[in-house]
């Protein structure tokens, strides 16, 4: 069954959904995401099918989050209602994979990042290749990690946590293979043929199936790293983390810090201490279904800011990455700022 820019397939007792939206790297739109949520509604009541593959329909992409512009869109003309269900529809999609009954296996190689990272975190096996680009930027663009990235980066350890919500630093196949954020990696060029053995094999045998394409990513680059990320994302003020990066940096050369810094001296103020809380409140975010009710919330309360539409214009419209955040430095933000974007007062639930 096809949709706009997304498709469904039955092979065998198999399942195949295809992300098919190559020219923005299969960003999942509101539609795509409505139609996701309804199809494994379907399969997930059908004894015919065993497991689901998800892929991306080109290598580029498995999914590079939300789309992101129509959000904007609807934004810039104040449509604020139509953002909830837009909102809603996402969610409700990353819901829909984490409550399916059965296997669903993401082929995450290419770009796969935001809302994409959480269909990948959100599904029973995770399997990432060397062009795997992960991460979470959407302090960039003034939202937050969201996704159920609170429950997904909490479980890593804090600094690395608070690098990769905070700054949008991009890991590949090792570091989430050791962070626990895939659980194999498999050459890019057998993706397809990984693909097309899952959908042949029998619901028992997709752990073997794995295991037969699986590799050795190498070295993780953050364990090297580690030395730097401790120092830098020690503590909870975010403006001394980012004095000390730019320190490091001067001092040691060291390129990390200096990224870091220019990270936490750039990015939107406010979604980076939104972030920061989120991490603090740990175990108090039971699962992923509990983050996402929260995501909801927050996802409505930070596109109803100014930073959305600036940081959306500035990092994807204008390309002139001067967005004028408000407020406009890590130490302008307020604890009493934070709390009114946690306050969920009004807000309808997810679900």
């Amino acid at each position: 069954m096809q949709q706009d820019h997304i498709s469904f397939s039955t092979h065998g007792r198999a399942g195949l959904v295809l992300l098919d939206r190559p020219r923005a790297l299969n960003a999942l739109s509101a539609q795509m995401a409505a139609a996701l949520r309804d199809q494994l509604g379907i399969w997930a009541d059908d004894d015919d099918i065993g497991h689901v593959v998800m892929a991306g329909s080109e290598p580029r992409a498995f999914c590079a989050g939300g789309d992101v512009r129509d959000l904007h869109a609807i934004a810039i003309r104040g449509e604020f209602e139509l953002m909830k269900t837009h909102f809603r529809a996402e969610y409700g999609a990353h819901l829909a994979v984490y409550d399916f009954p059965k296997a669903i296996i993401s082929l995450a190689d290419g770009v796969t990042m935001g809302g994409g990272a959480g269909l990948m975190q959100c599904s029973t096996h995770a399997i990432v290749s060397e062009t795997t680009r992960f991460a979470m930027p959407e302090s960039a663009i003034g939202l937050f990690p969201d996704a159920g990235a609170s429950v997904f980066l909490g479980r890593c350890p804090r600094q690395v946590a608070l690098c990769l919500g905070l700054t949008g630093h991009i890991i590949g196949a090792a570091d989430c293979l050791m962070l626990g954020l895939a659980g194999a990696m498999v050459r890019a060029a057998d993706m397809s043929a990984l693909r097309e053995a899952l959908l042949a094999c029998d619901s028992a045998d997709i752990d073997a199936v794995i295991h037969r394409f699986q590799l050795d990513p190498g070295v993780p680059p953050l364990q090297t790293q580690r030395v730097t990320i401790d120092h830098v994302f020690a503590g909870r003020d975010l403006a001394t983390m980012r004095d000390r990066a730019g320190d490091l940096a001067r001092l040691k050369d060291d390129s990390l810090a200096e990224a870091v810094h220019v990270a936490l001296s750039t990015k939107c103020p406010m979604s980076m201490h939104v972030f920061a809380r989120l991490i603090e409140m740990g175990p108090r975010i039971a699962d992923i279904p509990a983050a996402l009710d929260l995501d909801y919330h927050l996802a409505i309360r930070m596109t109803e800011r100014p930073d959305f539409r600036e940081g959306v214009r500035a990092v994807l419209i204008d390309k002139s990455n001067d967005a004028a955040w408000h407020p406009a430095r890590l130490e302008d933000v307020t604890p009493a700022m934070v709390d009114a974007v946690f306050d969920n007062a009004g807000l309808p639930p997810l679900r």
